[in-house]
C-alpha cells in the first residue's frame, strides 16, 4: 500500500516524467497488489517492471553473515547492489523508499549534473554535524552522512568506478552495521563519488512541532535557512520514516503535520478503503530506560513548541544514559562510522 501511494503521488506530480518504465524491487509482492500497482502506472501511461533482488542479497548474506536484515527483511540492502539488479540499459536511477510521498517535480534530478559522482543523497543533519565536530568518522572520508531513503544513482559512474567492489570491500571489514544499507553505503562510497542534494528531496522532520522544526534543523549548521524553509514549505519528497516518533500516517496516532496530505493521496488510491494500522507506540511500547527516554523526547518534539526545552531535556537524559551505561558496564552502541 505505502509503495503504491508513493507511486501514485510521484506520477500525479510528474506528468512529464520521460521514462515509461517504473521498477519495483520485489521481495514477495502479492499478485493482487501487483495488479493495483500496474493499474496506477497504466493510468499515467507507464508500466511496472519487477526486479527480484533476493538472489543478490541472499548471495551476499551467505558470504557476509554479519550483514543484518532491517525489520525482518533484506530488501533495503538491495540499494547497495542496484547495479547488479536493474537492467544494464539503466544509466540514471532515482530510488525511493516505499515510505515516501512525492509532492513536487523531480525534473531537476533527471538533468542534474552530479559532477562525476556515482551517488547523490540528502545529508542527515544531526549525524553530519557529528562528523563535522569530529565526533564521528566515516571510512569513506566524507564530511556528510546521508539518509538512504532517497538515492540518485549515476550507474555509468558506479560501474566505471566499480562501486560494487567498494561495497564488498566494506563488508569484508566485518563492521557492524547500525542501519544495514545506510551505514554500508555511507562508509563504502568515497567522498569524491558522493553528491549532496538539497533538503527538499528528503524531508523527514515533519513529525515535529512546526515551531520546533526549523530551529531544530538550523541548530546543526548543515543546511542554510533558505534550504530549510524551502524543504518545510515546498518539499519535493516527504519521507515518513520512523515508528518511534509517530511519523507514519498509515498508522493510527500519527503526529506528522503532513498526515492529512498523505491521506488525501491514499483516498485516491486502490487502498482508499484499507483501514489504518495500529498505533505504533501502543503496540510497541519501549520498556527499557533508554527507550523510554527516547520516546519522551519524541513526544516533546511533537507536542510542545520550545526547541530550547526539548534540547535541554534531551541533553540531560543523554548524560543520565551515559552515566548509567558506565555504571552497568553496558557495551557501546554500534557506530555509524569508524569503530574504535
Amino acid at each position: 500500500m505505502e509503495a503504491g501511494i508513493s507511486l501514485l503521488s510521484f506520477l500525479m506530480n510528474n506528468p512529464g516524467y520521460e521514462p515509461d518504465e517504473v521498477f519495483f524491487v520485489d521481495y514477495g509482492i502479492h499478485p493482487r497488489n501487483k495488479e493495483r500497482l500496474g493499474e496506477i502506472a497504466a493510468r499515467y501511461g507507464k508500466h511496472v517492471t519487477y526486479l527480484d533482488g533476493k538472489p543478490m542479497t541472499d548471495r551476499v548474506k551467505r558470504e557476509f553473515p554479519h550483514l543484518g536484515a532491517w525489520r525482518g527483511t533484506m530488501a533495503p540492502n538491495a540499494k547497495a547492489f542496484m547495479d547488479k539488479i536493474v537492467p544494464s540499459y539503466v544509466d540514471r536511477l532515482l530510488f525511493l523508499d516505499a515510505d515516501t510521498l512525492v509532492t513536487g517535480s523531480v525534473a531537476d534530478l533527471q538533468s542534474l549534473d552530479m559532477g562525476g559522482a556515482a551517488l547523490a543523497a540528502v545529508p542527515q543533519a544531526w549525524t553530519t554535524a557529528q562528523i563535522r565536530r569530529g565526533q564521528l568518522k566515516l571510512y569513506s572520508g566524507s564530511d556528510f552522512y546521508f539518509n538512504s531513503g532517497v538515492l540518485l544513482y549515476d550507474l555509468n559512474v558506479w560501474r566505471r568506478e566499480d562501486c560494487h567492489q567498494m561495497v564488498i570491500d566494506m563488508l569484508r571489514t566485518k563492521k557492524q552495521l547500525y542501519s544495514p544499507d545506510q551505514t554500508l553505503l555511507n562508509n563504502a562510497i568515497p567522498a569524491r563519488l558522493q553528491y549532496q542534494l538539497p533538503l527538499k528531496y528528503d524531508h523527514m522532520t515533519h513529525y515535529m512541532h512546526p515551531r520546533q522544526e526549523p530551529k531544530f534543523l538550523a541548530t546543526f549548521g548543515v543546511h542554510k535557512k533558505e534550504e530549510i524553509d524551502e524543504a518545510i514549505q515546498h518539499p519535493v519528497i516527504a519521507h515518513f520514516t520512523g515508528g518511534d516518533h509517530q511519523a507514519r500516517p498509515w498508522h493510527k496516532g500519527c503526529w506528522s503535520y503532513r498526515k492529512d496530505e498523505y491521506l488525501r493521496y491514499k483516498a485516491l488510491s486502490p487502498w482508499k478503503d484499507t483501514p489504518l494500522l495500529y498505533d505504533f507506540r501502543k503496540k510497541h511500547p519501549r520498556k527499557d530506560f533508554p527507550g523510554k527516554c527516547n520516546m519522551f523526547i519524541y513526544w516533546l518534539m511533537a507536542k510542545q513548541p520550545s526547541h530550547t526545552l526539548t534540547a535541554t531535556v534531551a541533553l540531560a537524559l543523554d548524560r543520565v544514559n551515559a552515566l548509567r551505561a558506565r555504571i552497568l558496564h553496558l557495551p557501546p552502541e554500534m557506530e555509524e562510522g569508524v569503530e574504535n
